[in-house]
């Protein structure tokens, strides 16, 4: 790639990319400018990881090893088009399906990009196209990881951080410690499904004990959510395309006074959120409960510390108002993604919508929740809006 070249400018603020501008490829470089690059982990489908040593010619990190095929993002260009085109110039791959993985921020004093990291699973042969790659070999990934935990391997720092930042190489997060998590921690809520994160929220906890996990969501804090691939949101479109069309993600914030959300303890395939409104006192109001209906809760601290709290979304819901009266939301959503076929079978929708009764049941007879605790909660003035961590898009567990 020549220094003339036009690279898409990114805002580095917006975890999921959004482009601000275009500048040529010298430009980035000498001013350090956010932009996005891509990389892609080649495995064997026996599981070895394909590892290459770059050319002493590159701009950036001459001669280091490296084991993500990449660069950056052209102006007019998505990152998966870039990640296809990076694959075919540096090994030769051409056809391969790609699968995102992660994406995050990485920014040192040489570079500042969105990373979007993809894997391919290929068994055929490798070739270096042009004079970027030296040499390349396959790689089992526990001697890779041993190979990365020396400081001293002239590796490139960072695809070796964003191994680390991911866990891409399989390890993953650890699960969650037998201790609670603490008032006003951050949290990471996550929707997703085939190991990708469709949906995130950003809770603050209020307190995890035998009654399970209270969380808080408040006005204005960041979420990301999915659009169509257009730009339309999902509900925008007519239902028969909702759940066929392509998507993307993008960033947005919480629309309306704030909620508290319960992850009961166990194996719960529901959670319930606390609605609150206005009044025309401007005092806060109880609107109702939500009882959402979603695959049983995986929670798990990262590496680096990250709460997190996986799900998948069911689409059929249970709206609870505050005397009691439950009645079921989203059904045609959850009539046309069944029909669909793609995220649970009709054999399976039954014991969903028993989920649902279940919440009903509860809900009809005052028991807990739902008898009347935390509908006059307040949260914490000294909560700062909180921001998405580095890792918070490591792979998604939780589902189908």
């Amino acid at each position: 790639m020549s220094a003339d070249e036009v690279v898409a400018l990114y805002d580095p603020d917006d975890v999921c990319g959004r482009v601000v501008g275009a500048a040529p490829r010298a430009q980035v470089r000498a001013g350090n400018l956010p932009h996005a690059a891509t990389g892609v982990l080649l495995r064997r489908p026996t599981g070895e990881v394909f590892v290459h040593r770059r050319a002493a010619t590159k701009d950036l990190w001459p001669g280091a090893h490296d084991c993500a095929a990449g660069g950056v993002v052209h102006a007019g260009e998505t990152p998966l088009e870039a990640a296809r085109r990076e694959l075919a110039e540096e090994l030769g791959v051409e056809g391969a399906g790609l699968t995102e993985v992660f994406t995050g921020w990485y920014r040192d004093d040489d570079t500042h990009y969105l990373a979007h990291v993809y894997e391919a699973v290929w068994d055929g042969p490798v070739r270096f196209v042009d004079d970027e790659v030296e040499d390349g070999w396959w790689e089992h990934p526990a001697v890779l990881a041993e190979r990365l935990a020396d400081p001293a391997w002239p590796f490139v720092p960072d695809t070796r951080r964003l191994l680390a930042t991911g866990g891409l190489l399989g390890a993953g997060p650890a699960p969650v410690p037998g201790g609670r998590w603490v008032e006003g921690e951050t949290v990471v809520y996550r929707w997703g499904r085939e190991g990708r994160t469709r949906f995130a929220r950003l809770a603050r906890v209020v307190r995890h004990d035998d009654d399970g996990l209270l969380l808080w969501v408040g006005p204005g804090w960041p979420v990301v959510e999915q659009s169509l691939a257009d730009g339309r949101g999902v509900r925008e479109a007519p239902i028969e395309e909702r759940f066929t069309a392509p998507r993307a993600r993008r960033t947005a914030v919480w629309r309306g006074p704030g909620i508290l959300m319960l992850v009961p303890p166990g194996p719960t395939a529901w959670s319930v959120w606390w609605f609150f409104g206005t009044g025309a006192d401007g005092a806060r109001t109880f609107e109702g409960w939500y009882g959402n209906l979603e695959a049983p809760h995986a929670l798990r601290t990262t590496a680096l510390g990250t709460r997190l709290v996986d799900s998948a979304d069911r689409a059929l819901d249970v709206w609870v108002t505050p005397d009691r009266t439950p009645r079921w939301k989203d059904e045609d959503e959850f009539a046309v993604i069944t029909a669909l076929g793609t995220r649970w079978t009709a054999a399976q929708a039954p014991g969903i919508r028993a989920d649902g009764e279940q919440v009903m049941a509860l809900a009809r007879a005052g028991a807990p929740p739902f008898d009347g605790r935390w509908t006059d909660f307040s949260p914490d003035p000294a909560w700062p809006v909180p921001g998405f961590p580095a890792d918070w898009d490591v792979p998604h567990v939780a589902g189908p």
